[in-house]
């Protein structure tokens, strides 16, 4: 039988003919036709358990070492592989164990490395070779002891005597140190699978951290943390300053956009009020980039998931130190310097700069899920101090004063003395200028930004980015004929602006979706515990958390409140984001309804108890107290001018109201029969694409509009006399 000894021999009688050159075609052919049935040999090994004489001959004669230089040269492909395999047996071998081995992880490093000048093999090829760093991350992870192959710190530190040395020769110190971790910061922002492999493999070494103190310390004090919060400003300083929200794309177009990285309404997600509405695209500048950009998607989503992989680092590390290091380069080298900066220096006077701005915040904000990240990012840019948790533990020195080298790194290299600061303008203070901006889509961005903020992280913005006062304890409570009487006047105000037959289903409809907004409020969860005894508890009394009552001269509650006054002349995506903003401010249950919603009972508005009764409109001017109640009952006087003064408006009114019915009715009963059969090719009643098997369903088609147009006046109710 032949051994791993006869296939060392063949290998340098090979390579010796090649010299220095790289192998000619011919050549690698014949490397990684040896490669394969060496690999062979040791797979059938392995399996039968035949003593693994070849391992034991791999390990004393380091047949490794050659097949390391010949898989940094320039073989082929098959030939790459085929190295790729042998390192990954010997890796996961359990008879012998090379990961004791110096000179194995020498030469491993040596191959993913490329060559002598620390030559990175392309992704496009390397996500084998990522996948044996996988592997290697893995092993330690499972060993109760930190092999010193692979782990050889400098007794002196991570920078040891190289300390007033300058940073690359720093670095190279640090990377001979721990040669794997620095390997797979080089593959973590790639997308695919070497992506998946190097982030995964780093998680794995944060993991272990906790286990060898050693190797916390190192992390700490090297430049891990440095090259990970650089790695994510260099990915967020890609992404198009000038952003334009274009809701007309080709479908063609948006047939290659990820929709999971969507910032805007796309057509599959587009309201049918906005589907069938004649909304128009406003002409931009060439440097301005539309949102549904293959280019832009394809960056933000690159960064969106190395961001998503600092929240795991953050959840999966057990280590106190290395989460307040991550914590605080995150702060030091991206927030500050990066993200906050470029909202304070936005402008919606210079084509989109604001709407990519806020745009970008929002998709951070809803890409994360981490408290500390959260409350780090909006605490600084509301100017809010910074709150510790109660489980918060003292710092080690040498992490204090990793920290104070992180921050001095902002001053060394501040270009400006006048840089942004919370101190001066903070993000209340944006939002509110952009709300009252004159540009329509910066007012959308501003609004979508400021309801994920309201709906999902209330707590760090009750006290700062709204203004509330805590509620007087000795007012009168609201009696519940109080509260059917605001029901009353909701619906006679919906009745007068609309006298139709379906507005019972339609308010049936809204309870559902009003339940549902409810129910998934993060201030709700207590309250939807099991009703086990610790759950009782934490919702008795005295354990409820205290409401909080909006003043009524807040800047931003006034910002809305013009926006909603002004609801009849606002583009529709507008009205849309300032309808879900109302409704996260009345869906919170820390935040009172008194006072801005509905009028406070000590302003006259509580009655006594009395039978509820049908309110027209000479019975609603005791509400004008509520500031939202005033505004809609303004908006309703005006619909009744706008009948006076033009001519068959409860037509007009109701053939759009058909439309979006008849169009609704369409898409879903298309939607049901594309599930069961093939859709009729003679006529197309809707745009589609093909996305992940299924086929997205757009809006109505010239065809499908054209019917419309042929039985909409025919069969349109008449407001009655």
């Amino acid at each position: 039988m032949e051994t791993s000894s006869t296939f060392r021999d063949r290998f340098l009688q090979v390579w010796q003919k090649t010299g220095s050159r790289p192998p000619s075609p011919s050549i690698g052919q014949i490397i990684a036709f040896h490669l394969q049935t060496l690999n062979r040999l040791l797979q059938d090994e392995i399996h039968t358990g035949s003593g693994h004489v070849c391992l034991q001959n791999v390990a004393t004669s380091q047949v490794y070492t050659l097949v390391a230089s010949i898989g940094s040269a320039a073989v082929n492909e098959p030939g790459k592989g085929e190295v790729v395999r042998f390192f990954n047996f010997l890796i996961e071998s359990e008879e012998v164990d090379f990961m004791q081995d110096i000179a194995f992880a020498d030469r491993l490093t040596h191959f993913i490395r490329g060559d002598s000048h620390g030559h990175v093999v392309p992704p496009d090829t390397g996500s084998g070779m990522v996948e044996l760093l996988f592997a290697v991350a893995a092993k330690l992870r499972q060993r109760r002891t930190l092999p010193s192959a692979w782990f050889r710190p400098n007794p002196d530190g991570p920078n040891g005597e190289q300390g007033h040395s300058s940073n690359k020769r720093v670095l190279v110190s640090t990377f001979q140190e721990f040669p794997l971790v620095y390997m797979l910061l080089e593959y973590v922002h790639h997308e695919g699978k070497s992506g998946d492999f190097a982030r995964t493999g780093l998680l794995y070494v944060l993991e272990s951290a906790a286990r060898f103190n050693e190797l916390e310390k190192w992390i700490i004090e090297s430049e891990v943390a440095t090259m990970m919060a650089s790695g994510l400003g260099a990915l967020y300083s890609q992404l198009s300053r000038y952003l334009i929200s274009n809701l007309h794309e080709s479908s063609s177009e948006l047939a290659k956009i990820n929709s999971k990285v969507a910032l805007s309404y796309s057509k599959e997600s587009m309201p049918a009020v906005l589907a069938f509405s004649n909304v128009t695209n406003i002409d931009h500048p060439s440097h301005a980039e539309p949102i549904f950009s293959a280019a832009l998607q394809a960056n933000l989503e690159t960064f969106l998931s190395f961001l998503v992989f600092w929240q795991d680092a953050l959840e999966r590390c057990p280590s106190h130190e290395i989460k307040a290091t991550l914590l605080d380069h995150f702060d030091f080298l991206f927030l500050r310097p990066l993200l906050y900066p470029s909202l304070v220096e936005s402008s919606d006077m210079d084509s989109g700069s604001s709407v990519a701005a806020m745009t970008y915040l929002r998709a951070i904000l809803e890409s994360l899920s981490h408290p500390d990240l959260i409350r780090l990012m909006l605490q600084y840019m509301f100017g809010a101090p910074a709150i510790s948790g109660k489980d918060s533990k003292p710092l080690r020195p040498s992490t204090l004063a990793r920290r104070r080298k992180s921050e001095s790194l902002i001053n060394n290299n501040a270009i400006r003395i006048d840089d942004p600061s919370p101190d001066l303008i903070t993000l209340t203070d944006i939002l509110r200028g952009y709300l009252e901006s004159r540009n329509q889509q910066t007012v959308t961005a501003a609004l979508r930004l400021l309801a994920i903020i309201l709906r999902y992280w209330h707590d760090c913005a009750s006290r700062t980015l709204i203004k509330v006062q805590p509620p007087d304890n000795s007012a009168r409570r609201r009696s519940m004929s109080t509260h059917h009487q605001h029901l009353e006047i909701l619906y006679s105000m919906a009745e007068e602006i609309s006298d139709d037959d379906a507005l019972g289903q339609s308010y049936e409809s809204h309870l559902e979706d009003a339940q549902v907004l409810l129910e998934t409020h993060p201030c709700s969860a207590d309250q939807l515990l099991p009703p086990d005894i610790d759950a009782l508890e934490k919702v008795k009394p005295g354990n409820r958390v205290r409401q909080c009552i909006i003043l009524q001269h807040d800047l931003l509650l006034a910002c809305l409140l013009s926006l909603l006054e002004n609801f009849l002349t606002n583009e529709i995506v507008v009205n849309l984001s300032l309808s879900e903003n109302l409704a996260a401010l009345a869906a919170c249950r820390e935040t009172s309804l008194e006072g801005w919603l509905l009028a406070s009972p000590s302003d006259g508005s509580e009655q006594e108890e009395q039978p509820v009764r049908n309110i027209d409109a000479s019975d609603r001017s005791f509400h004008a107290a509520s500031p939202v109640f005033a505004r809609l009952e303004s908006l309703v006087e005006r619909i009744e001018k706008l009948r006076h003064d033009i001519e068959d408006f409860d037509i007009h009114l109701a053939e759009r109201r058909h439309v979006f019915k008849v169009g609704g009715d369409i898409d879903e009963a298309l939607a049901v029969y594309s599930r069961t059969a093939k859709p009729p090719q003679a006529i197309s009643f809707t745009k589609s694409f093909q996305f992940g098997g299924e086929s997205i369903l757009l809006f109505p088609t010239a065809q499908a509009v054209s019917l419309l147009d042929g039985v909409k006046l025919n069969t349109l109710p008449k407001r009655p006399s």
